[in-house]
């Protein structure tokens, strides 16, 4: 169950704090669940239009072509909160050309769509803000939305939905253990070595990433790391 703690960065009296195995869960499940409801099976990577679908479902409006300039520099996606009612979802249209990055900007506003809404309802938010923003919403720029520090809680909550929902963890655990047993790998190996950059290019196969999305949930499953004295069960 969620904890709440005093929150001293975004202008709420408290927010909520989640363990990482809190999140892989919960979004594994609601992807899995909505696959399997729309298509009768499981498969990745899921696509795109999936992905649309699935917060198209949550939000009143999801404008993936809008002019997020005014709200400053490297602003990709925002989403606006209501009293009651479904919250507002932007995408910059500068995000489109790039499928990766619109897929990560698309489930890090449905991370804040799915986990900040009730936040939003139940109280004014104080916080100073920069001129033309919203206290209502959510400015979410391109390095918060792939590499959030923790100290940033609603950002690095997003950010972990992101890749918990396009890389849910048991697939990816799968397709890690079919690259451990090929080439015979136990524990973490550096992300530069061979095994490291065979493990991330299956999971940019996999599950339709980049390279930097792939490389940063292996290293949170703690797949890429330093490498222990011991790299392989037959070395």
């Amino acid at each position: 169950m969620v904890k709440y703690v005093r929150d001293t960065l975004h202008g709420f009296r408290e927010r909520p704090h989640y363990e990482p195995a809190e999140l892989d869960m919960m979004f594994e499940k609601i992807i899995v669940d909505f696959l399997r409801k729309k298509h009768g099976k499981v498969d990745f990577p899921i696509t795109t239009d999936d992905i649309t679908v699935l917060i198209e479902q949550d939000v009143s409006d999801l404008d993936q072509f809008a002019d997020l300039t005014p709200y400053g520099s490297n602003v990709e996606g925002v989403t606006e909160f209501v009293r009651s009612g479904k919250p507002r979802v932007s995408i910059s249209k500068a995000v489109r050309r790039f499928e990766n990055r619109l897929r990560t900007t698309l489930t890090h506003e449905y991370g804040h769509v799915r986990l900040h809404g009730y936040l939003f309802a139940a109280e004014e938010r104080r916080l100073g803000l920069l001129s033309g923003q919203k206290a209502n919403a959510i400015y979410c720029k391109r390095d918060a939305i792939l590499g959030a520090n923790k100290t940033d809680w609603l950002e690095w909550q997003a950010g972990y939905v992101s890749g918990a929902a396009l890389m849910p963890k048991t697939y990816v655990r799968n397709t890690v253990a079919a690259i451990h047993q090929s080439r015979n790998i136990y524990g973490p190996v550096s992300p530069t070595s061979d095994n490291g950059r065979a493990l991330i290019e299956a999971v940019m196969a996999g599950f339709a990433v980049s390279c930097d999305a792939a490389t940063v949930r292996l290293k949170i499953l703690g797949f890429l790391g330093v490498e222990p004295a011991t790299r392989s069960l037959f070395s």
